[in-house]
């Protein structure tokens, strides 16, 4: 199945570009004014909250996990896993506990992690990494980002990602008063998520001398994109004509690449370790989400920095959890545990695609990941504009594709988030047409949510 809508955000984005008025950075008086959609965002009601944190919305995440829960819907929308994490990973948590491992560790993680984690690495970056000063373990990646952005970046700075992206990044940078700029992966008719490109003359344009952050993701949540050797290149010479610049690569989906395609780290490119702060997970690497473990490995001076805000937030992470981690990667090649895990999931990508299609929806196949986009054209959703024609400033939740998930979670029962919430103001119209489904479940959530879209019939009306 091909699915069309770069077309679209090409055809329209100009003419949306030259008619919205979009106020010059220079006459913003707060950082918020940048995005007029923001004025209709639900605010904290709390009269003690700062003015940045009122000014920030609820997650989208959480506004469809509370219709989910509704309407008891069938959760396609989160990435975690609904199957059980492996047994050794369970039994490496209890020989820490019964190990006495319960107390304090360093703020930048147990010694036997982070050991663990140079010997595990050092190959991958082709560099001999020291455990204490250039790798940090946190309280999850989304901590990581965070206390990244806290780390190095000042109000006066722009931090500038490629969109469609988590948003945790922006969410750190604005409550830190920066300004957050997306440059979009397009597409014209995509196939699978190898379709989206970035154009490396539109990311050198948005690099200003203000930029002080480059947020990459591979593999790429939504579009399950795995950059290739050449494109990281590509990034890497831009990276290297603006010295000032530190590039954030998100890489928690680094287990999770199929059809035998290889997941490459943005600083093992040259000259790129020095420029970067990569961050991991372990709670994807072994479904364990809840556990709340992250890493990250960068330079000394990007790193520490970090661990200094993660020390004043969260002081260190569990230690039982550090020491089951350390003990899951050492045990991990002995089950054979990460080939596994790839040839499960890439099962269940390619099962979801099948029921998709099906359904009436149109999968761009993932190549890495947790997720896919689907093409929700046949869905009729009621909305004032047609389809890719909706003006940028409408409130972001009076799009399309929120329009078609509110129905998919109140008519049929099954969860999605609405691909639009991934992009900055300006190229939200590229994916009006698109849904992101998570693939990470078991069989029969899987079997139950195509039962459930096609008894609703949302998905047949052409």
């Amino acid at each position: 199945t091909t699915v069309m809508l770069g077309k679209y955000g090409r055809r329209f984005g100009g003419r949306l570009r030259r008619e919205l008025s979009i106020v010059p950075p220079q006459f913003i008086e707060h950082p918020f004014e940048a995005d007029p959609t923001l004025a209709d965002r639900p605010t904290i009601s709390s009269p003690l909250a700062s003015l940045r944190m009122a000014k920030t919305e609820p997650s989208v995440f959480a506004e469809f996990s509370e219709l989910s829960e509704k309407y008891h819907a069938v959760n396609l929308g989160q990435g975690y896993p609904d199957f059980a994490m492996p047994e050794f990973v369970k039994e490496a948590a209890t020989e820490a506990i019964f190990g006495n491992y319960n107390q304090y560790s360093r703020p930048g993680g147990h010694t036997r992690l982070v050991r663990t984690l140079a010997a595990r690495y050092t190959p991958k970056f082709g560099k001999n990494l020291n455990a204490t000063d250039e790798i940090a373990v946190v309280g999850g990646a989304t901590n990581a980002i965070f206390s990244a952005v806290v780390a190095l970046v000042d109000p006066s700075d722009e931090v500038v990602c490629v969109e469609p992206f988590f948003d945790a990044p922006k969410i750190a940078a604005d409550l830190m008063g920066a300004k957050t700029i997306g440059v979009p992966l397009r597409a014209d008719w995509a196939k699978t998520s190898a379709d989206w490109k970035l154009d490396l003359n539109e990311l050198e344009a948005a690099i200003t001398s203000r930029t002080k952050l480059l947020v990459l993701n591979t593999p790429h949540n939504p579009t399950g994109k795995v950059f290739t050797i050449d494109e990281l290149d590509g990034i890497a010479d831009i990276v290297q004509r603006h010295p000032g610049l530190v590039v954030l690569s998100d890489e928690v989906y680094e287990a999770m690449v199929y059809d035998d395609l290889e997941h490459i780290h943005f600083a093992s490119r040259p000259g790129m370790f020095e420029r970067t702060l990569t961050v991991f997970s372990a709670g994807k690497t072994f479904s364990a989400t809840g556990w709340r473990v992250g890493y990250v490995i960068g330079p000394s001076q990007f790193v520490q920095p970090l661990v200094r805000v993660h020390q004043a937030s969260n002081f260190s992470t569990p230690t039982p959890l550090q020491v089951a981690i350390a003990i899951a990667f050492e045990r991990c090649d002995e089950f054979n545990y990460l080939e596994n895990l790839k040839l499960t999931l890439q099962a269940k990508r390619d099962k979801l695609c099948r029921l998709l299609r099906v359904a009436g929806l149109a999968p761009i196949v993932p190549q890495g990941g947790y997720f896919l986009l689907a093409d929700t054209t046949k869905i009729a959703a009621n909305t004032p504009f047609p389809l890719w024609e909706a003006p940028e400033d409408i409130p972001l939740r009076d799009r399309r594709d929120f329009a078609v998930c509110r129905l998919l979670c109140e008519r049929a029962g099954v969860t999605a988030i609405p691909a639009s919430a991934f992009f900055s103001q300006g190229h939200r119209h590229i994916t009006d047409s698109l849904a992101r489904f998570c693939f990470c479940k078991e069989d029969d959530t899987l079997d139950e949510a195509f039962r459930r879209i096609v008894h609703s019939g949302l998905g047949a009306n052409w």
